[in-house]
């Protein structure tokens, strides 16, 4: 596959024409990074915008008692630091591979420079871009109206949409299983909640469904499930 064709398989350029893409693709450089490197490190320039391609990456912050908190884990299709490359600021946190990780770079001068040069590509990326924004502000609305099982469930339907694989289970169903080695610390930080609570959610779940743990991570046994918690009132 050529780098253009790579290029608009990203949901952010899917829409644009090749020949109006073209004079961005020039500036993108592929780049691998190997299970447990660091792409960049907490307080670092933030200069390059980052599409994932294959692979996964986790954000992370560094504690004074020498853990570290995840504040995101990342997979194909999504854009990794941008906030801080848009807003010209120091990362605020660390990025690790978690497995093989595949990406397309651009510096943002080449970025911002290209697309005011041309306008179509301007008018092509502001459209995308703006379906995008709308996408969030749901989805932020969502989170800021849901309660800690209803959080605890949309980040368990997002894992499956961007890292999830589907599986056959011993019951001889599909399912989607999570190749995250998560601890309930980890998930208590993801939604913010107590590490008892997700530690009581997850009991549960593990018992009746719709998610289960196992020694690799957690296989999604019910997605159905998990979309009537997320969308639950109470």
């Amino acid at each position: 596959m050529d780098k253009i064709q790579c290029i608009r398989e990203l949901t952010l350029f899917e829409n644009i024409p090749s020949d109006v893409l073209e004079p961005l693709a020039t500036y993108f450089i592929p780049k691998r990074y190997e299970r447990g490197e660091r792409l960049w490190r907490e307080g670092a320039e933030a200069n390059t915008f980052m599409f994932l391609v294959e692979g996964r990456v986790k954000v992370v912050k560094c504690r004074n008692d020498g853990g570290e908190t995840i504040l995101g884990v990342f997979g194909e299709d999504e854009a990794v630091g941008y906030l801080a490359v848009y807003r010209q600021i120091p990362y605020p946190a660390s990025a690790f591979a978690l497995e093989d990780t595949v990406s397309l770079e651009i510096h943002r001068s080449h970025f911002f420079g290209t697309i005011r040069r041309h306008e179509e590509l301007m008018e092509a990326l502001l459209q995308n871009m703006m379906q995008r924004n709308q996408e969030l502000v749901r989805r932020l609305h969502e989170l800021s109206v849901a309660n800690a099982e209803q959080r605890l469930a949309m980040l368990f339907m997002k894992f499956s949409e961007s890292i999830g694989k589907r599986v056959r289970m011993e019951n001889g169903e599909m399912g989607v299983h999570i190749d995250l080695p998560l601890s309930r610390a980890d998930i208590a930080d993801l939604i913010n909640v107590r590490v008892e609570t997700a530690i009581r959610f997850m009991s549960r779940w593990n018992k009746e469904g719709p998610v289960r743990t196992d020694s690799r991570g957690f296989t999604v046994v019910n997605y159905p499930d998990l979309e009537e918690i997320a969308m639950s009132m109470g």
